[in-house]
Order: C-alpha cells, then sequence, then structure tokens
C-alpha cells in the first residue's frame, strides 16, 4: 500500500505547494517579481540538471526526483507567466463586437510567448532524457502543459465557474476572451480524453509485474491527470449560490 499511498500524498502536497507559491510570488508588489522570477529561473536551472542527472536513475529516489524537477519547470512556466514576465504582446481593446476566429487570433496572441517558450519545454526536457532509462520528469511537464492547455481552451469556449477577477491586475485584460456559459462543445472531448488517459497509466502502475519504478512514476503521472481533471471539471460546477438554487 506504501508504494501508492506515499506517491500520492507526494504529489498532491508538491502540486499545491507549488501552485500556493506562485499564488503567493505574484500577489506580492510588482517591485518584487525581478527578485521572485530570478530565484524561480536559479531553481528551473537546477532542475533541468536534476533531470539530466537522473536520466538513468530507475530507482524510487530517482523518480521522485525526476518528478520533482519536471513538476518545478512547470512551475518556472507558471510563474513568468502569472507575473507577466512570459505573456505576450499587449494588444489595444478591441470594442465591440468581433467573430470568433478573431477573438481566437487575439487570446493566441495575447499570451503567444508563454504558448511558445511553454511548448519549447517539451523538446527541452525530452532532450535532456533522450534515449534514458528515467524520462519521469520530461512526461510529467509534457502532462502538466496539456492538462494547463485544456482548461484554458475550456475557459476560452465557455466555462461556468471562471472569473478574471482571479487573475491578476496586469492579467485582467485577458478577460476579454473569457465566456461563461454552462457546458462547452469541448469539455466533454477533454474530460473523456483525461480518463481515458488516467484509466490507462493507473493500468501500468497498479500491474503486479511493474517494477518500483514503473509503478511509483505511473502513480505520479495518473494522480496528475486526475487533479487536472477535477481542475478542468470545477470550471462547469454552478457556483455555491446557483447550485442551491439561490438567486442573484
Amino acid at each position: 500500500m506504501t508504494r501508492f499511498l506515499f506517491p500520492i500524498l507526494y504529489a498532491l502536497v508538491l502540486w499545491w505547494a507549488s501552485t500556493g507559491v506562485i499564488i503567493v510570488l505574484y500577489r506580492l508588489p510588482r517591485r518584487t517579481y525581478a527578485l521572485s522570477f530570478a530565484a524561480a529561473t536559479l531553481v528551473l536551472l537546477g532542475c533541468l540538471f536534476g533531470l539530466y542527472a537522473t536520466r538513468n536513475d530507475t530507482s524510487a529516489f530517482g523518480a521522485y526526483v525526476a518528478f520533482t524537477c519536471g513538476t518545478l519547470v512547470w512551475g518556472w512556466q507558471l510563474t513568468g507567466f502569472y507575473m507577466g514576465f512570459v505573456v505576450g504582446p499587449r494588444l489595444e481593446p478591441r470594442p465591440g463586437a468581433y467573430s470568433e476566429r478573431v477573438r481566437f487570433t487575439r487570446a493566441v496572441r495575447a499570451s503567444l510567448h508563454h504558448e511558445l517558450a511553454a511548448l519549447a519545454g517539451v523538446p527541452l526536457t525530452f532532450a535532456l532524457v533522450w534515449d534514458a532509462a528515467n524520462q519521469l520528469g520530461a512526461w510529467t511537464y509534457l502532462l502538466l502543459w496539456l492538462m494547463h492547455a485544456a482548461a484554458k481552451l475550456n475557459v476560452f469556449f465557455g466555462a461556468r465557474n471562471f472569473n478574471e477577477a482571479l487573475l491578476p491586475e496586469h492579467l485582467r485584460f485577458l478577460g476579454e476572451f473569457f465566456r461563461q456559459r454552462p457546458m462547452n462543445l469541448f469539455f466533454p472531448i477533454s474530460v473523456t480524453l483525461a480518463i481515458g488517459a488516467t484509466a490507462l497509466i493507473f493500468r501500468r502502475a497498479l500491474d503486479p509485474a511493474a517494477s518500483e519504478f514503473v509503478a511509483i512514476g505511473g502513480v505520479f503521472v495518473g494522480f496528475l491527470t486526475l487533479l487536472g481533471l477535477l481542475e478542468i471539471w470545477l470550471l462547469m460546477v454552478p457556483p455555491a449560490g446557483e447550485a442551491w438554487g439561490e438567486t442573484r
């Protein structure tokens, strides 16, 4: 049981702790951003080295280190985005109605630098562990990127329970691209794909013949997929008042 329980607890703590640290940092005065992002960049460099150093370590320790490094590399991407260092060219407000194609184009441009940096992280992390026995960190980064992209697309197409007030003030302009809807067509697709991926990952991890490294790594990645699925699902959950039938 500990073979699976400890990785679940560790993944939960790491995921929530790293998210909490990012939120705390971007809520600090903007004069602190440069120092915070510099510190985050040092962590990034250390994690990239960690991925390379453990590329052939298939012990339980190697799994924990690789998973931690992959998660924190993605954390650097989010830090740069929410602090406004890696976002996209600032667009001038465009009054009046415009087509969905134009809205999508403007949304991509508004976060273009972040999207390109996040995409570049995929070949970078895999290059560090290419043809190696321990690729867990790279797969962790890839999964976090895909789940984040799925959540952003759901917000773009329309989500019931998202408020741009949750964003830092310097990113509130992104609210132009959000839509509040009870459902969108992409939601069931993203949920179905996430459930299918989770099932396949856990099936491999729970195989009695799986090595300790495969089991731990599978639990890490499978549980992260579940957390991402929960995040997407919560976007469609009615706010508390609406769920209880209260009027506004």
